[in-house]
């Protein structure tokens, strides 16, 4: 029988794919998902395992690595360009001070640097054997702090390390909704929330029991460093005058949305959309009036698409939604498409018959939208691409008379009348 793999790649598939090539077969295991690594990281020593810097939150996941591989070599994998932010993470020595990487390489790596990985991964195996020592408290308390990027993750991290020290099953559940006969572990505050053991939980002693208490402890700052990192990310995610996403974060935002789509086979369409005439408004009512408009447009828009549905300001009056389906339509004749010009149609309908208190005569009735649709795969493969669609089709329903929505290249209309396709 082979041996077990002694190098744990952590790297995108290709990269990864061609670096276990040229290692070896049978010497490295490849992960490209991070978390799939931390899992296999958890559960047997790896004598070496090489991160790409590429993945997200680099850094972090070094150090959770080194927590889990203490005796590990650990070596970051770069480009020429990513080498200085990577030097910076140098000093690996056991997770007793400094950086936790021991080396790194630099993509592609020579001959000679592959030699010595692998011979770094034979001199580094511990004996047979061997197995991980428990979490300490403090291993513990690193991991959940660097899962407080929001209060969901958080929870989510603080019940995965209570349920796996009682043995037990764990959930988080509103106080008043708490099984009954459940045991109380964990409360958070301010919401009455509550981590309680489901089932028969060991009484917990020993170091299973002070990494509970630390974790007890701990947890009102974790939950308030988690609502920070919530909070920053918000103020770098959203449009600080309608709440709708930043055109920053829908450009990528969207582009993982549509890698997701074309993997799973699924369609999305983009709409385009800008307030008719908006100029004008502003100029007669003033910048307050103009800002309510967009403000309400806004969250018309959000109250007529599907809560998954991303809605953005991209500038100005200027505004673009992706509509997309999370997974793959049920009907093999169903049409997405369409789907989305009916919601985008609703909308105009809504936008139409709005009563905006600051137009005075005009509040209702008179203000409209024009838009464009683009739809995923044909019209673009990208965030990019589908804008540059869209706004064709948005200057269609612009010369067409506004007040309408052009689908690109189908001849399909929404507007005042019914949905048409000129004959």
């Amino acid at each position: 029988m082979s041996a077990a793999p002694d190098v744990l790649l952590v790297a995108a598939t290709q990269v990864g794919r061609e670096l276990a090539d040229r290692l070896g077969a049978g010497r490295c295991a490849h992960e490209a998902d991070p978390y799939e690594a931390l899992t296999a990281m958890s559960g047997r020593h790896w004598p070496a395992v090489v991160i790409a810097a590429d993945q997200d939150d680099f850094a972090a996941l070094c150090r959770a690595s080194r927590r889990l591989q203490r005796d590990s070599r650990l070596l970051g994998l770069c480009s020429p360009a990513g080498e200085p932010a990577v030097r910076e993470l140098l000093g690996g020595d056991g997770g007793g001070g400094g950086g936790p990487l021991d080396d790194y390489l630099i993509w592609p790596p020579t001959r000679e640097e592959l030699r010595d990985l692998r011979d770094i991964a034979a001199a580094t195996a511990p004996p047979a054997g061997a197995a991980i020592e428990p979490p300490h408290p403090g291993s513990v308390l690193a991991g959940l702090l660097e899962a407080a990027c929001s209060v969901p993750s958080l929870e989510e991290a603080v019940a995965r390390a209570v349920g796996e020290l009682l043995g037990a099953r764990v959930v988080w559940a509103d106080v008043a909704e708490a099984p009954a006969g459940a045991r109380l572990l964990l409360a958070a505050a301010p919401a009455p929330r509550v981590l309680v053991a489901t089932g028969s939980a060991a009484v917990p002693v020993g170091e299973a029991g002070e990494t509970l208490r630390a974790v007890r402890a701990c947890l009102p700052a974790l939950l308030a460093a988690a609502r920070r990192t919530e909070d920053l990310h918000r103020l770098a995610t959203t449009d600080h005058l309608t709440g709708a996403a930043n055109r920053r974060y829908f450009y990528r935002a969207t582009d993982d949305i549509l890698r997701r789509a074309g993997h799973k086979q699924l369609r999305a369409t983009l709409l385009l959309y800008d307030i008719d005439d908006f100029k004008r408004y502003n100029d007669t009512y003033g910048h307050a009036a103009g800002d309510e408009i967009l403000r309400d447009t806004a969250a018309l828009m959000r109250r007529t698409c599907r809560s998954h549905d991303l809605v953005a300001r991209i500038g100005g009056d200027e505004f673009a939604v992706l509509f997309w389906d999370d997974e793959r339509p049920r009907l093999p004749d169903s049409h997405p498409p369409e789907a989305a010009s009916a919601l985008a149609d609703r909308f105009r309908k809504a936008v139409q018959t709005h009563v905006f208190p600051s137009l005075g005569p005009e509040a209702r009735g008179t203000l409209t939208i024009s838009g464009g649709l683009a739809n995923f795969p044909r019209d673009g493969q990208t965030c990019v691409e589908l804008l540059r669609r869209a706004d064709l089709a948005l200057r269609e329903a612009k010369t067409s008379g506004k007040n309408a929505i052009y689908l690109v290249g189908s001849g399909l209309r929404c507007g005042p009348e019914t949905p048409t396709a000129p004959q």
